[in-house]
């Protein structure tokens, strides 16, 4: 018996193949305390290069089925994702910030299905399928590690758990505010480890991911001081080494720029110290490689990742 189910593991999953870009699911906030009136999955291009997210569809599947099929497929528009750019799928209940497009499933329990727990182990998947191949070219199992194919030692329930107690505000419980989700960080990081790569953290749809998983209702770091989500773009990317960082119209002072490699590293630091929205940074002195930009000012924090292609 364990034989014949060894070998029909191995023939499903020689059946499916996986495709290399830069289109990648970074952050999804699945389940929250009551009615689950605010999920959002939202996609984000960490690549070098423009995608047409019309070639792409996202695949929900439950695990706890012996046909893996999925359960919704959600179509995506015509339109071209920048690199560093993000496309927010959000519930109609309660759209998130930034929402590009809304579900148009729905399912007694909500949108995307919650997975398990500690006693009752049940993971599922989020996937991006590549549309003329049938290639998967990213997949997120949350709650446990799913099986081929879509295995890849998933979000352990310990961090995927995004219901968890109230959320606070100076040690105020907030409820019903539920402000958690699983994200990668840094933003876009792949290391095809899901255990690794992400985290329970304060949501961001739409902005760059943070590392923190507390106060999230009063975080600073993804908002701006009238509430508006606070992010910046960073172009040419690749840039052979002068780019420019744009806070979107918003002037942005004291603060820092900081350069991070891809190990962490901080590596090149820029003061801060006008009135302006947009500043532009050296980075020719680096190697060909990936960093992130993180900054860090008097209007918040976010962070992009560039490529520096000489």
């Amino acid at each position: 018996m364990k034989k014949n189910l060894l070998s029909f593991l191995f023939v499903l999953a020689s059946a499916f193949t996986f495709a290399q870009t830069g289109l990648v699911i970074n952050e999804i906030d699945y389940d929250q305390p009551g009615i689950d009136s605010s999920e959002f999955i939202e996609l984000y291009n960490a690549g070098s290069s423009s995608v047409n997210l019309s070639d792409y569809s996202v695949l929900l599947v439950n695990c706890n089925n012996s046909t893996f099929a999925a359960y919704a497929t959600i179509s995506l528009p015509a339109q071209t994702l920048a690199p560093g750019a993000y496309f927010v799928i959000c519930s109609p209940l309660k759209p998130s910030a930034n929402c590009n497009q809304q579900f148009s499933h729905a399912f007694s329990g909500g949108y995307i299905q919650n997975g398990g727990s500690a006693s009752a182990p049940a993971p599922d998947v989020v996937a991006i399928q590549e549309n003329a191949t049938q290639n998967y070219v990213d997949m997120v199992s949350y709650e446990g590690s799913c099986v081929a194919p879509y295995s890849g030692m998933g979000v352990t329930i310990a961090e995927s758990d995004t219901v968890v107690a109230q959320d606070t505000l100076n040690g105020i419980p907030q409820a019903p505010l539920k402000t958690f989700g699983i994200s990668r960080y840094p933003n876009g990081i792949d290391t095809n480890s899901d255990s690794v790569d992400f985290k329970r953290a304060c949501i961001t749809p739409g902005a760059a991911n943070v590392n923190v998983a507390s106060n999230c209702s009063g975080i600073s770091s993804i908002q701006t001081n009238n509430g508006q989500t606070f992010g910046m773009m960073v172009y040419p990317n690749p840039s052979r080494g002068l780019v420019q960082v744009d806070f979107r119209g918003k002037s942005v002072r004291n603060g820092n720029l900081a350069v991070i490699d891809m190990l962490g590293n901080e590596v090149k630091n820029f003061r801060i110290n006008s009135n302006n929205s947009k500043y532009s940074l050296d980075l020719s002195e680096l190697q060909s490689g990936i960093y992130f930009i993180k900054a860090v000012t008097d209007q918040g924090m976010a962070m992009q990742r560039v490529v520096v292609k000489k």
